[in-house]
């Protein structure tokens, strides 16, 4: 290898690396950024995780049912409710305008 072929091989490798530098995203607008990130990644950052509500979810759902079955069992009433209205309440039907009508009124 001569040296003018040495020195176009650096020229092309400091421009390579002047123009695939990956630590500058290029100009995107803020509305797409995410879906950049998303589609590309960002080796800067470490990925976000997505936090979700289930298992605060299935939390409470559990503890609801317990005190449901505790009611049950023990035939006990809790501000003047107890559990036969609660299945009465989950067993009755309910109008789909009614409730259409509620929603709009917020």
């Amino acid at each position: 290898m001569n040296e003018s072929e040495a020195r176009r091989r650096e020229l092309l490798r400091q421009t390579r690396k002047l123009y695939q530098d990956s630590s500058d995203i290029p100009a995107v607008h803020p509305r797409y950024g995410r879906i950049y990130h998303n589609l590309y990644g960002n080796e800067d950052t470490e990925p976000e995780k997505e936090s979700s509500s289930f298992y605060l979810r299935l939390v409470i759902s559990i503890l609801c049912f317990i005190c449901f079955v505790f009611m049950e069992q023990n035939k006990t009433e809790v501000a003047e409710v107890n559990s036969d209205v609660i299945v009465n309440e989950i067993e009755k039907d309910i109008d789909i305008n009614t409730v259409a009508e509620s929603w709009k009124s917020l």
